[in-house]
């Protein structure tokens, strides 16, 4: 039977020209178990006449047996037992076969580095998450680095550079057009971006779902660059069970075969011990190639600004980097970004914050504005944790308004 075969995102279209029929298939998927399910949609003669779509098992005798009976009835006139034997038979051998092998010849003169869009934060081909709380200005540090990106920016007030430019999209679970438009505004208006047009695509279903519809989209557009608002719609569950891993795998599974290089905005989780991270599956955390919390400032004395920091969590393929502090001054109208110097004592909540002092004193005996300043907190409350810290017998008072860690055999560390 003479069929031609081409692919697609996310399956295979068949062209049966000489009878006129075109079968879609579409969300191919390889399960666990071996069964390899997907969509098809029948396009039938020279008036195109189009069958509903529906999902369908390539792997089962029994269904590919009541899918021919059924369009015998329908369409009596097709061979439908040579076309749907050849249909199940294809795509289960090409869902099967996988991407080609390649041989890796590694270089004797020097490891070349991906490189950066934005160095450190979007590294080419590697899908980089920014999470945090809510309210810390996720989505609008992601419009800036699109922005960056989108318009080549080498010398930015937001103390970003984009090494390179590219063409850049937005999926958007989160917001709609609308909403997405006045933010990127004020961006420009506030002077922290130049005017650039953002391809634009608001998703409902979880992107492993819309698949076709989104390729389609950022092929269109040729992307190189797509901003992800947000991790968990976009996966289809932000669960820590056994569903939210599964949807983990199946989101970054769908993001492999885009293979571009994303922006993704998660959300916070906390555990008993006060350690944030991304919230849903670990597997968000362990198929994300480098990863920052977005935290903002302790203290907040302004309404109309906020002081934050992008802390770099997790990276496969670089070190890594220090905090970098923004400053974000926001009117009804503007927003403009602007680099600020930080030191991570700023952004540390309680747990955090007793970790650096331990680390701080393991150098020696030190005063409580030593401390006051290393922590950048008030006096008074140094005071208080030196005097929590000291009732659970890990820091000792010395006299003098000086301190340090308690040792062993009950003697103060100097």
């Amino acid at each position: 039977m003479k069929v031609e075969v081409t692919s697609t995102i996310s399956g295979y279209n068949f062209t049966f020209p000489d009878d006129k029929l075109q079968v879609s298939v579409s969300r191919t998927r390889v399960h666990t178990d071996g069964k390899i399910t997907g969509d098809i949609r029948i396009i039938l003669g020279k008036d195109k006449q189009e069958e509903p779509s529906f999902n369908f098992n390539f792997s089962s005798a029994q269904t590919r047996k009541q899918l021919i009976k059924s369009l015998d009835e329908k369409y009596p006139d097709w061979s439908w037992l040579g076309v749907v034997d050849e249909i199940c038979r294809q795509v289960q051998a090409l869902a099967m076969q996988g991407e080609s092998s390649t041989v890796i010849k590694p270089t004797t003169t020097g490891a070349k580095h991906p490189g950066y869009y934005v160095e450190p934060i979007v590294m080419k081909g590697v899908p980089t998450v920014i999470y945090g709380d809510k309210g810390t200005n996720k989505t609008t540090l992601a419009l800036t680095l699109m922005g960056l990106i989108a318009c080549g920016i080498n010398d930015s007030l937001t103390g970003l550079h984009a090494s390179c430019s590219g063409k850049v999209g937005l999926l958007d679970w989160e917001n709609n057009a609308e909403l997405t438009d006045y933010t990127l505004s004020r961006l420009v208006d506030g002077g922290t971006l130049p005017y650039f047009e953002l391809p634009y695509l608001r998703c409902n279903q979880p992107l492993a779902d819309d698949i076709e519809r989104i390729g389609r989209f950022l092929y269109e557009n040729e992307i190189d660059v797509v901003m992800i608002d947000s991790l968990g719609q976009a996966a289809g569950s932000d669960r820590f069970d056994s569903a939210g891993k599964g949807s983990a795998l199946r989101f970054f599974e769908a993001m492999r075969q885009f293979n571009l290089t994303s922006i993704i905005i998660g959300q916070n989780a906390k555990d008993d011990t006060g350690k944030r991270s991304i919230y849903g599956s670990t597997f968000f955390t362990y198929y994300a190639r480098n990863i920052f919390r977005l935290q903002a400032g302790k203290h907040q004395d302004n309404e109309d600004e906020m002081l934050v920091a992008l802390i770099h969590e997790e990276s496969n393929f670089s070190k890594k980097y220090q905090p970098l502090g923004l400053r974000l001054a926001y009117t009804e109208s503007t927003i403009s970004v602007t680099s600020e110097v930080v030191s991570i004592s700023q952004f540390l909540d309680r747990a955090n914050q007793t970790k650096e002092l331990l680390e701080f004193l393991k150098s020696g005996a030190k005063s409580v504005k030593a401390v006051s300043d290393y922590l950048n907190a008030s006096a008074n409350g140094t005071r208080v944790l030196l005097s929590r810290l000291k009732s659970r017998g890990i820091v000792v008072s010395l006299g003098a308004g000086m301190w340090g860690l308690k040792v062993d055999d009950d003697q103060s560390q100097f």
